[in-house]
């Protein structure tokens, strides 16, 4: 399988970092017990208190089905579209500057 981003499990995004994630509290038998690391994570899967995924947009499945939804190409497209205006200004202020003609 790729080392890829859009193929990285989805409990390697939440650790990573990919992922946004807020811990969820439930202190009503014992002490918290949330992990700290991916592999206490792993090992203690039935802990009490535990990681959950806070969604903030980012698309979190890689399949075709998923990313041939018509909002899924709108977004892509509205970021390409986002990402290519910012380039474009970036560049005219460092043709602007001068630097670009030594």
């Amino acid at each position: 399988m790729s080392r890829t981003e859009k193929t990285s499990p989805y409990l390697v995004k939440l650790w990573d970092g990919t992922l946004r994630r807020v811990a969820e509290h439930d202190h009503r038998f014992g002490d918290c017990d949330l992990p700290q690391t991916l592999a206490e994570h792993r090992a203690r899967c039935n802990s009490r208190c535990r990681w959950e995924l806070r969604y903030d947009g980012t698309h979190i499945c890689c399949c075709q089905l998923c990313r041939a939804q018509t909002w899924v190409r709108n977004d892509l497209r509205g970021e390409r579209n986002r990402a290519r205006i910012r380039l474009g200004e970036a560049l005219k202020e460092y043709r602007g500057s001068g630097d670009w003609e030594d």
